[in-house]
């Protein structure tokens, strides 16, 4: 299993820690943290602020058909490079900006891949879940902005997952320099970090992979009951990976494509493809 690879050392020690927490009713939601929040994030919560406690739903940022997300995705070309299933395949990828998206087997990772690169069946999914044993790459471009940013779809892991693929995970977070986030998926009707996700967590700790929570299909949950989730699991997330865990978490639904440009724009930021400027109407 996955988390054969994996050392779970202090985990009792830190998940003693109290950690103060605070939430905003919005698509991304924050923990108190010596850490800034994330440009994107913070402006997030800030155009939500007015709305709070108005809506038990959550609703689509004012931002959904306009901002740098907006134009940059609205211009896009996304692409299928390569399944890499040892580090010799994607060396040969050049040097983008690099964001991966990892998390357990039917986590919706796909679907929600799907929604941000706005390319339905470019996505594929295994027929057997836990099956999947590659890396794989897909390189994003805009007509609105020069550069280019690769995508990584990683092999989920947890269900029937083997115990090799720890090494081949260990081994690219550990040696990819381009690697500019990890963004974990959690299904937020789960309510909590299973094992597996501890696991990883500890696994981005080690090799200081900066890691930030999304949580998925959120379009079946009330607000209220998110916000207590979400705060549980930034706070165990943070308990165990102290200094990789972003400060905010993002929520998202592929079906009803809420929180999916806040995706968006966060992923341009990390890979500076966002103007500072931009940044600041949002």
């Amino acid at each position: 299993m996955f988390t054969a690879a994996i050392s779970r050392q202090c985990r009792a020690a830190a998940l003693a820690r109290s950690v103060n927490l605070r939430c905003h009713y919005s698509h991304t939601y924050s923990h108190t943290h010596p850490r800034p929040l994330a440009a994107g994030a913070a402006a997030t919560a800030e155009r939500s602020s007015a709305n709070n406690n108005s809506s038990d739903e959550l609703k689509p940022s004012p931002n959904s058909h306009s901002g740098p997300a907006f134009k940059y995705f609205s211009k896009r070309d996304a692409t299928f490079v390569l399944s890499a299933t040892k580090p010799e395949h994607y060396k040969r990828i050049p040097p983008n900006p690099e964001v991966t998206f990892a998390g357990r087997s039917n986590v919706g990772k796909s679907s929600l891949l799907s929604a941000v690169l706005r390319s339905q069946g470019l996505v594929k999914t295994s027929k057997k879940p836990g099956h999947t044993s590659a890396l794989n790459f897909f390189s994003l471009t805009s007509g609105s902005c020069p550069g280019a940013i690769s995508l990584v779809d990683m092999p989920g892991y947890g269900y029937r997952s083997r115990d090799e693929w720890g090494g081949f995970i260990m081994k690219y977070l550990s040696t990819r320099k381009e690697l500019r986030r990890v963004f974990l998926l959690i299904e937020a009707k789960v309510g909590e970090l299973k094992a597996t996700d501890l696991s990883f967590l500890e696994l981005a700790e080690q090799y200081k992979a900066p890691v930030q929570i999304v949580l998925t299909k959120t379009d079946k949950m009330k607000r209220a009951d998110l916000d207590s989730i979400c705060k549980s699991i930034i706070q165990s997330a943070t308990d165990i990976a102290p200094s990789v865990v972003q400060p905010a978490a993002i929520c998202c639904s592929s079906r009803t494509k809420i929180g999916i440009d806040d995706l968006q724009l966060e992923l341009l930021r990390v890979c500076d493809l966002v103007p500072s400027g931009e940044l600041a109407k949002q």
